[in-house]
C-alpha cells in the first residue's frame, strides 16, 4: 500500500501544478481583458492642423480593404477556417505590407478605410503596420481603433497566436471634425470573450462646402458568430445611421461586413463551408432610399481553408452603404488575385451634392 501512495503523490502534485498554472493564466487574462468603452474619441484636430476643418470635395474616392494584417497572402491557409497555419514568415509579411502600401498609393483615394491592421501582434512579429502606413501617407490624417486586443490567445494549442493588438484604421486627405469609436453590442460568451474580438464602428464627421455634415464609417463585423452577434451589430448600426439621418447628417459606411448585401445571391458552396458562413443582411433593416453598393460579379474575399488557387472558393463581404442624398458614381473591386490579403480592395466614387 505504501508503494501505491508513493506512485500517486507525484501524479497529484503534477496535476495540481498544471491546474495552478491554468488558474493563473485565466486570472491574468481576466484582469487584463480589453474592455472598450461605449464611445471613445480617437481623433480631434489641434493647433498643428493649419486647415482644421477642410471640406469634402463634391466627388470623393473611397477605398475599403481588409488587409488581413499583411499575413494572409495567397500562400496562406488559416486554422480558424479549416487550414493549419497561424502566421506567415516575417519576410513574406513585410513583403505583403509593402505591396499593400504600393497598391494604396496607386489607387490614390481621398479616404482609405482599412481593417485588420496590426500594431503589435505575435502573428505579425511585432511589426507596427499603422506606423508604416503613417510614414507612407504623411499628408493624410490618420485615426485608429482597436477591434482585437488580447495579451495571449492560446489557440492553436501547438502554435498559439499569442499577443494580438489589431484594429481598423481611417486615412483621410480631408481633416475630419472628429473621429469616434462606437462599441458594437456583440460579445462572445465567457471565457471565450477574453481571447476574442471586441468590435466597434470607426466613425468620422466631415464638413461640406456649404456647412453640411457627412459621416464616413469604417465597419468590420463579426465573422465567427455566436448566436445573433451580427444581427445585434446591424441593429445598432441601423439605429445609429437613422439617428444621424434624422439630424440631417448623411453617411457612407464601408468595410468588411462578413455578410452579403440583401440582393446578392450566393452559391450553395459559399453557404456550405463548415468554418465560415456569410449571412445576408436583413433587407428590412434599411428602406429603399438607402443603397448597398458593390460591383456585381466580382468576389472580394477568398476562403482560407487552403492556399489560393483558381479553384478557391470566393464570396462577397466588402461593400458600401449610402444614405439618402448621396450618389455612387462608380464601384469597382481591384482584382489582386489575393496575393497580399484574403480580401481584394473595393473602390467607390461618391458624389456629394450640397443640400439646399
Amino acid at each position: 500500500m505504501a508503494k501505491d501512495r508513493r506512485i500517486k503523490y507525484p501524479f497529484f502534485l503534477i496535476a495540481g501544478i498544471l491546474l495552478g498554472i491554468l488558474f493563473i493564466f485565466f486570472l491574468i487574462s481576466f484582469i487584463v481583458e480589453y474592455r472598450p468603452v461605449e464611445k471613445e474619441v480617437v481623433f480631434v484636430p489641434d493647433s498643428s492642423y493649419t486647415k482644421q476643418y477642410s471640406v469634402l470635395p463634391d466627388t470623393i474616392k473611397i477605398v475599403s480593404w481588409n488587409i488581413g494584417y499583411a499575413g494572409l497572402g495567397d500562400d496562406m491557409d488559416f486554422f480558424y477556417d479549416g487550414g493549419t497555419k497561424m502566421r506567415d514568415t516575417r519576410e513574406r509579411t513585410l513583403l505583403n505590407l509593402k505591396h499593400i502600401i504600393d497598391t494604396l498609393k496607386k489607387i490614390d483615394a481621398d479616404i482609405i478605410l482599412l481593417q485588420e491592421v496590426d500594431i503589435d501582434s505575435h502573428r505579425t512579429y511585432g511589426i507596427n503596420e499603422l506606423d508604416s502606413l503613417a510614414k507612407a501617407f504623411g499628408n493624410y490624417t490618420m485615426a485608429f481603433a482597436y477591434n482585437y486586443k488580447a495579451w495571449f490567445v492560446p489557440l492553436p494549442v501547438t502554435n498559439p497566436m499569442g499577443r494580438v493588438a489589431s484594429g481598423v484604421a481611417m486615412l483621410s486627405r480631408i481633416v475630419p471634425l472628429e473621429v469616434v469609436r462606437y462599441n458594437y453590442p456583440s460579445r462572445f460568451s465567457f471565457p471565450t470573450r477574453m481571447f476574442n474580438l471586441k468590435r466597434g464602428l470607426l466613425s468620422a464627421k466631415f464638413l461640406t462646402s456649404n456647412g453640411d455634415t457627412v459621416m464616413i464609417n469604417n465597419t468590420h463585423n463579426t465573422a465567427y458568430d455566436e448566436g445573433g452577434m451580427r444581427e445585434k451589430e446591424m441593429a445598432f448600426l441601423r439605429d445609429f445611421l437613422y439617428t444621424a439621418d434624422s439630424l440631417g447628417i448623411r453617411s457612407i459606411t464601408g468595410g468588411d461586413w462578413n455578410q452579403y448585401p440583401p440582393d446578392y445571391i450566393p452559391s450553395q458552396a459559399e453557404l456550405s463551408n463548415p468554418y465560415f458562413v456569410p449571412q445576408m443582411i436583413n433587407p428590412r433593416l434599411f428602406n429603399d432610399t438607402w443603397k448597398f453598393v458593390y460591383e456585381k460579379g466580382k468576389p472580394s474575399l477568398r476562403y482560407l481553408d487552403k492556399p489560393y488557387s483558381e479553384e478557391s472558393l470566393t464570396t462577397l463581404t466588402d461593400f458600401f452603404l449610402l444614405s439618402p442624398g448621396l450618389t455612387a458614381g462608380s464601384i469597382r473591386i481591384v482584382d489582386n488575385r489575393f496575393v497580399t490579403s484574403d480580401h481584394n480592395p473595393v473602390i467607390m466614387d461618391v458624389v456629394i451634392e450640397n443640400e439646399k
